[in-house]
């Protein structure tokens, strides 16, 4: 089978356990993009956390942020926004008033919003992402997902009260201490099917790689899906491949054998 594109999770797939693209990763990648086949990142973060990394490898191509809620064109241009629906918008944020110690994120377009810049937990992904939060204005709408962070407990307590009050939003834990909150509609898999029909391709030609159960459904769909050694065994389990660690060139391994890089 000749593969058409390449579509990628970040963190703990594309990324190394030190926030890194290893060298012979990013020599495959490039070698690929020379080729004129897509590569193109799938992620939960924001555009400006995933710019840099298109601007290492010379992708050429957009990005899907939010786990699938936009779409951006290189030139950050959005292709693609499923928002979170804005009376379901204004019943979570009534409901998350009741904790305000948690760091509570909004990331509408580019923009990213917190009710606290001082909470250790946003300081935290500042660092991570090498971006600042806003504080949050009163009257935010056209949000594309919401992030809350604290420790475990507190994240799981609330994650079973937005169950309750809104079961139709997707509402899910990313990590023990990150609850990730976004319209249903916005997938990976919807992400990547969007794309496909941009680039003239279909299903059976994408290769996607991932770590994780978000990227669960893209796994699920994709013609190659290739899980990293790292994945849980659930995902080990759902993908066609599994290949190396993040840490040991996974998706190199890969990309060198289907599109005869050595």
């Amino acid at each position: 089978m000749l593969y058409q594109a390449v579509f990628s999770d970040i963190d703990g797939t594309l990324l190394n356990s030190q926030h890194q693209i290893t060298p012979r990763t990013e020599q495959a990648i490039k070698a690929i993009v020379k080729q004129g086949i897509p590569f193109i990142p799938v992620s939960a973060r924001p555009p400006y956390a995933i710019t840099p990394y298109t601007e290492q490898l010379q992708t050429q191509q957009g990005m899907i942020c939010y786990s699938g809620a936009l779409i951006l064109d290189k030139n950050l241009t959005a292709l693609y926004s499923v928002l979170i629906e804005q009376n379901d918008l204004t019943l979570l944020n009534q409901i998350l008033a009741d904790y305000a110690d948690l760091s509570i994120n909004h990331y509408a377009g580019l923009n990213w919003f917190s009710n606290d810049l001082s909470n250790l937990w946003t300081l935290q992904e500042s660092q991570i992402t090498g971006l600042q939060a806003q504080i949050v204005p009163t009257d935010l709408t056209d949000v594309h997902k919401i992030l809350v962070m604290g420790n475990a407990t507190n994240i799981q307590q609330l994650e079973q009260k937005l169950k309750q009050n809104l079961p139709h939003l997707s509402i899910h834990r990313s990590k023990p201490e990150y609850l990730e909150i976004m319209n249903k509609a916005a997938t990976k898999a919807k992400a990547i099917q969007f794309m496909e029909k941009l680039l003239n391709i279909n299903a059976e030609q994408v290769i996607a790689f991932g770590d994780n159960f978000n990227d669960l459904d893209m796994l699920q769909y994709a013609g190659l899906s290739v899980a990293m050694d790292n994945a849980p065994d659930e995902i080990k389990q759902v993908a066609k491949r599994v290949t190396a660690s993040n840490n040991e060139d996974g998706i190199a391994l890969v990309l060198e054998r289907e599109f005869l890089l050595i």
